[in-house]
This record gives structure tokens, C-alpha cells and sequence, in this order.
């Protein structure tokens, strides 16, 4: 077949996924190529892992290519062959890599017919990728501006069959403002429209290309992350209930009555294999968030160090109100306690080292024979898990995989130690205060307290934030 009559099968197609798939199996037949992948642009970073097919191994393929490192001809890689997919007017779309040649090797009179095609295919992409955009335009809620729940569904169902076939997880978001009601009654329906309107533009401006928001009813509000796992999904939740907050008109209207915003998340397939289970299990980390003890006691406003005090108490202190599964306490520890979970918690990073995480120990002094330290010494060069030791500068200047983070003159430091730990699916904070014949401490594994703990000395002490 040749290259005109190639061109023309892909002439028409504007479903993205299968017009995706069709240029790879037009190129490999083209070039007698058994196997291709194809990266795709689109997204606000790089070209993005978009199909595959043949015998090419999913995890030697990279989900991102850097454009810069992408030539303007088709060249060789080893065994393989790369194809740019540019347009005549020099904009790169797309990349091809084809192996596997039938013939044993893939001669160099192939590649100005797979450059041919490379432009009429990045052509067809971009042409289909407006489609696309058209087509949502015509399917948002009027009033919010966010995608109807049918059109939701519909990208939701896709994303499902994609994530099945290529063997890629996706998280599923929903937000509520849960006092809507509320503030219909007291401020008046402006006010409501105003409290939709705010939040979804902040998701909005932090979403990616790909990502869709739809508006389910008046309160509640569901985000689609393709190819984002669990722990991108959490770390998405509390950048956009943060941003939210922090939004100058959010601010004016949280003055005459406060939003009450929530949010859960669910990633396929671990939480579920349909859309319906995703969506239960959003609802049900929703409900465990309005109880969570970081609600009843309003610790939102609170520093770092001031809901540390608050949490610590004394053994005067009023009993903390207890939560479904009491995932809380407080009390006198023992000593060895910190370093034991230091090990324990290391322990768990190692044995799944490329499982996303935040781990964050402080102390007062940053030192080697600390347990995190000496239980990561053999931890591999891509541990995927961040591990910060925060103190005064001791004997530890730098490792593989810990980030010392050096607190010179903070006398907190000097009477306190914590341990929290966000991973994902696990969350769990110590923290206790050294004292003459006894550590107090308390410790939890409220995962929403937890979180809010590790934003606050985030922000403490400046730290990377996601």
C-alpha cells in the first residue's frame, strides 16, 4: 500500500483515540515494523505516551519525551526508528517509534515515505484534537462552565477502556461545597453562583490539557486525572482545597460566611473498576474527612507548631473527641518509640521503592546514626519516596535519597520530635515532647489530619509543597 493510499486511511478519523491508534498500524505496515509506540503532544509539559502496539515492553517506554530532544527527520535509536510527526509548517505533534523490523532491519530508503506520512498524520492529529475541543464547547453547563455530567460520563467510560487496555490508572476527584444550602439561605443565589463559579475556575487554572471537570449538581463537582495514580490524585486534592482558600474572591465571600468545601479521591483500578465503584469510594473518603478530627477541632487556621501544642496537650487537657475507629491518641510513650517507627515506616518505603511518598522526621539535631538515615543507606538510586530529616545541622551534610532540610536556632526543634508519613493509601503522624521522666506524645493515622499537618510545615518552613 502505499503512502497516498496510508494517508487517506487516516483521512476522517477525528475519535482521537482511534485515529492514535491508526497511525501507528499505518506506519508499521508502511515500514514492516512489528511493534510501535506513539507519543503525542498536548499537554502543558512534553510529548505524552498516547498508544502502543507489537512487542515493545510498556515499561521501557517513557510516559513523557522532551520536544528539544526530538530531530525534525526520522533517525535511528539502536534497533528502533523514530518518526517526528510535524506539520509543513515545522510544529512537532507527535513521535513514532517503530522495532521489531520484519526484514531484520529497517532501511534508510523507508524514511522520506514515513517522514511523508509523519506530516500528513501530524496534520490529522491536530486537526482531531480541534474536534475534540469543539466538541466540548458544546457540552458545558451554562451557567459554571464546567462539562455536562453526561459528557462526563461518556470521557469517564473511555478513560476506563484505555486505562484497561494499556494498563495505566487514573484518578477520579470530587468536591462538594457542603454548606451551599447555607449560604443560598444568607447570602442569596448570587452568592451560590459566585461560590460554584470560584471554585471551579481555581481547578481550572491547575488542571492539565487533558483533565475534564463536570459539574454533577449544585454542590458537587467531579475531576477526571488521566494516566494519575493515587498519590498524584491526594497531592491534586489538596492543591485545589488549598488554591481554593487562598483565592482572592474566595477570601471576600469566606468573610461574610465560610465555604465548607470537601473533597475525595479514587484511582482505577485499585479503588474500584467502574466508574459508579470510583464514585462510592470518592464519597465515602469524603465523609471520612467531615469526621476527621482535623474538622471538629477547626484546625485549619492554626500554624504548624500551634496545632502541634494543640494536639500534644498535657495529661491536663480535655480528652479529644473521638472519631469513627478512634484513629488518635494521645498520652505518655515510650522512648524508644520514634526510632522504632522510623525503622517501621522505612521499612514499608523498601518494600515498595518505587510507591510515591512524603515522609518528613524532626528532631533537633540532623544526624547519620538517626534511624531513618542508617535504614535508608541501601535504598536504591530511584527511590521514588521524598524523605525530608529537619534539625540543627549535626554530622549528616548529604545522602542518596534523604533531603536534610538544617533549622539552626529554632528552639521548637529542641523539645520536640515528629514523624509523619504520607504514602500512598497511608498516612500516620507521632508527634511528642521530651520532658523530665516521661515523652508525651500523640499519634494518629487520620489521614486528613495528617495531611494537614504536613501542608502546615510545608509552609512553616518553605518547603516543596507536592
Amino acid at each position: 500500500m502505499s503512502v497516498e493510499q496510508r494517508s487517506l486511511a487516516i483521512v476522517g478519523l477525528t475519535e482521537i483515540e482511534a485515529l492514535q491508534e491508526r497511525v501507528i498500524t499505518e506506519l508499521c505496515g508502511l515500514c514492516g515494523a512489528q511493534s510501535g509506540a506513539l507519543w503525542v503532544s498536548g499537554e502543558r509539559v512534553g510529548l505524552r505516551l498516547r498508544a502502543w502496539r507489537g512487542l515493545l515492553d510498556r515499561a521501557a517506554l517513557p510516559d513523557l519525551v522532551d520536544p528539544s530532544l526530538v530531530q525534525s527527520h526520522p533517525w535511528r535509536a539502536g534497533a528502533s526508528v523514530l518518526v517526528p510527526l510535524v506539520t509543513q509548517g515545522g510544529e512537532l505533534v507527535g513521535l513514532v517509534q517503530l522495532g521489531d523490523a520484519l526484514l531484520g532491519d529497517f532501511p534508510e530508503a523507508l524514511f522520506p515515505d514515513a517522514e511523508a506520512f509523519g506530516h500528513f498524520a501530524a496534520q490529522s492529529l491536530k486537526t482531531a484534537g480541534r474536534f475534540v475541543q469543539l466538541q466540548r464547547q458544546g457540552l458545558r453547563d451554562r451557567e459554571t462552565g464546567a462539562y455536562t455530567l453526561s459528557y462526563f460520563s461518556d470521557y469517564a467510560t473511555k478513560e476506563i477502556y484505555k486505562a484497561r487496555r494499556y494498563g495505566r490508572s487514573f484518578s477520579l476527584l470530587t468536591f462538594s461545597i457542603d454548606n451551599l444550602a447555607q449560604v443560598r439561605t444568607r447570602l442569596g443565589h448570587q452568592a451560590v453562583r459566585q461560590a460554584q463559579q470560584i471554585v471551579l475556575r481555581v481547578i481550572g487554572q491547575i488542571i492539565r490539557d487533558a483533565d475534564v471537570v463536570a459539574r454533577a449538581t449544585d454542590q458537587e463537582f467531579h475531576v477526571l486525572l488521566p494516566e494519575t495514580d493515587f498519590f498524584g490524585g491526594l497531592m491534586f486534592l489538596r492543591r485545589a482545597l488549598s488554591a481554593v482558600h487562598e483565592e482572592d474572591d474566595a477570601r471576600v465571600l469566606e468573610a461574610r460566611l465560610p465555604l465548607e468545601l470537601t473533597g475525595g479521591a479514587a484511582t482505577f483500578p485499585r479503588d474500584g473498576d467502574d466508574f459508579d465503584e470510583l464514585l462510592v469510594r470518592c464519597r465515602r473518603r469524603m465523609e471520612e474527612r467531615r469526621g476527621s478530627l482535623h474538622h471538629h477541632l477547626k484546625l485549619e487556621p492554626l500554624s504548624f507548631w500551634d496545632e502541634v501544642e494543640l494536639l500534644l496537650g498535657n495529661a491536663r487537657s480535655p480528652r479529644l473527641p473521638e472519631a469513627p475507629g478512634e484513629p488518635s491518641r494521645r498520652g505518655k510513650v515510650a522512648d524508644v518509640l520514634f526510632g522504632e517507627l522510623q525503622h517501621e515506616v522505612t521499612r514499608e518505603l523498601l518494600r515498595e521503592p518505587g510507591a510515591r511518598g512524603l515522609v518528613y522526621v524532626g528532631g533537633p539535631t540532623v544526624k547519620r546514626d538517626a534511624a531513618v538515615v542508617r535504614a535508608l543507606e541501601r535504598a536504591p538510586e530511584d527511590f521514588a519516596p521524598r524523605v525530608y530529616v529537619l534539625g540543627r545541622h549535626a554530622d549528616l551534610t548529604e545522602h542518596h535519597v534523604i533531603t536534610p532540610v538544617f533549622l539552626e536556632g529554632d528552639e521548637r526543634l529542641s523539645r520536640h520530635e515528629f514523624l509523619l508519613w504520607l504514602g500512598d493509601g497511608s498516612a500516620y503522624a507521632l508527634l511528642q515532647r521530651r520532658g523530665r521522666g516521661a515523652t508525651w506524645g500523640f499519634h494518629t493515622s487520620d489521614p486528613t489530619l495528617v495531611e494537614g499537618l504536613v501542608s502546615k510545615l510545608q509552609a512553616e518552613y518553605d518547603l516543596q509543597p507536592y
